[in-house]
């Protein structure tokens, strides 16, 4: 899916769906999107009678996957009350799909999928009278597998 060219997509224009109704539809707008990231830990050993000093390094499991999505505050509660749910042992996992669209906003340039995702954290705004600053909140996903496409 993933759209080739010479130069580099601007960052701005991005759709998130939450996947609570179609799991391509967009759910809420975010400010900004962090942490889509997927790495490997890495597991350091060492014998105690290898004749070098440094240890070997081996692949580990697959790091967990946590993203973070921030909006302004609109009075929205749909986010918190799914964490709520979540803290009230009812853990809701949903497919997120993030899509960064080109600049016209017709051609999506590269899609992730955060599968199986549920919040983890719901970061409220700092408020500040002398900042004059929007009151920017953040749900933070923890989610079993990261696909790009």
């Amino acid at each position: 899916m993933a759209v080739l060219r010479d130069d580099p997509y601007g960052g701005f224009c991005f759709t998130v769906g939450l996947g609570d109704r179609d799991p391509t539809a967009v759910s809420a707008g975010f400010t900004e999107v962090s942490g889509l990231e997927r790495r490997l830990t890495v597991l350091r050993y060492r014998a105690g009678n290898d004749p070098g000093l440094a240890p070997r390094l081996l692949p580990g499991l697959a790091a967990p996957v946590e993203v973070r999505l921030s909006r302004g505050v609109i009075g929205d509660l749909a986010l918190h009350q799914w964490l709520e749910a979540g803290l009230g042992g009812a853990v809701e996992r949903r497919d997120v799909v993030i899509a960064l669209l080109s600049e016209d906003r017709a051609t999506v340039a590269q899609r992730w999928r955060l599968r199986r995702a549920w919040p983890v954290a719901m970061l409220g705004p700092t408020l500040d009278a002398l900042a004059g600053t929007v009151a920017v909140e953040t749900l933070v996903l923890a989610a079993e597998a990261l696909e790009t496409d």
